[in-house]
């Protein structure tokens, strides 16, 4: 009798889901595709059928919030005012932050993620189209400073452990308001 299959792009589905449960312990550079095989119960090979290296991976786990945050960008980009434009990138990175909370937490900090996603054209021009729009025309040193404190502060907020009892729609607001907040006061001087 013939073992059943999963239908095209379940076997996929499963690697990502195994490959972000083992990123969120392991971390990146913890994992390896043997590490997602055995937590799978398949062949190495069964692994390397869906993704040939671990940075296909890595790459298919942060599409879904990289795609998003494309999104939102384009929409800050488009806005009429550059004060306007602030205010949306923000509020996208938060959307994509809360969206993404696992996979978030999953890449802080990890010295192979941080690699992989500098290597991509793609994703850098992404990151400095999101600093352009938080940081605005003529940006004080203050707003040069509180833009990577703003980003990895929702970043990390976003993967707190400490915060995952808190309701998105709760951290969200709180998230706005304080960001709005460093940003009010890093127009001043």
């Amino acid at each position: 009798m013939a073992r059943p299959q999963a239908p095209r792009g379940q076997g996929r589905a499963r690697v990502l889901a195994a490959a972000l449960e083992l990123f969120a312990t392991q971390g990146v550079s913890g994992t390896s595709l043997q590490m997602i095989a055995d937590h799978l119960g398949v062949t190495k090979a069964a692994v390397y059928y869906q993704f040939h290296a671990k940075e296909d991976i890595v790459l298919a786990v942060v599409e879904g919030a990289v795609e998003q945050l494309r999104g939102h960008i384009e929409t800050s980009e488009a806005a009429p005012t550059a004060e306007e434009a602030t205010v949306l990138a923000l509020d996208g990175l938060i959307d994509v932050v809360l969206a993404h909370r696992q996979v978030v937490a999953s890449m802080l900090s990890d010295p192979e993620v941080e690699r992989i996603l500098a290597a991509h054209e793609d994703f850098n021009d992404l990151t400095t189209r999101l600093g352009t729009q938080l940081l605005g025309p003529e940006p004080s040193q203050r707003r040069v400073i509180a833009v990577p404190v703003l980003a990895l502060g929702i970043a990390h907020a976003g993967a707190d452990p400490h915060l995952v009892d808190v309701d998105d729609q709760t951290l969200r607001a709180e998230m706005r308001h304080l960001g709005r907040v460093l940003v009010d006061a890093s127009r001043s001087a």
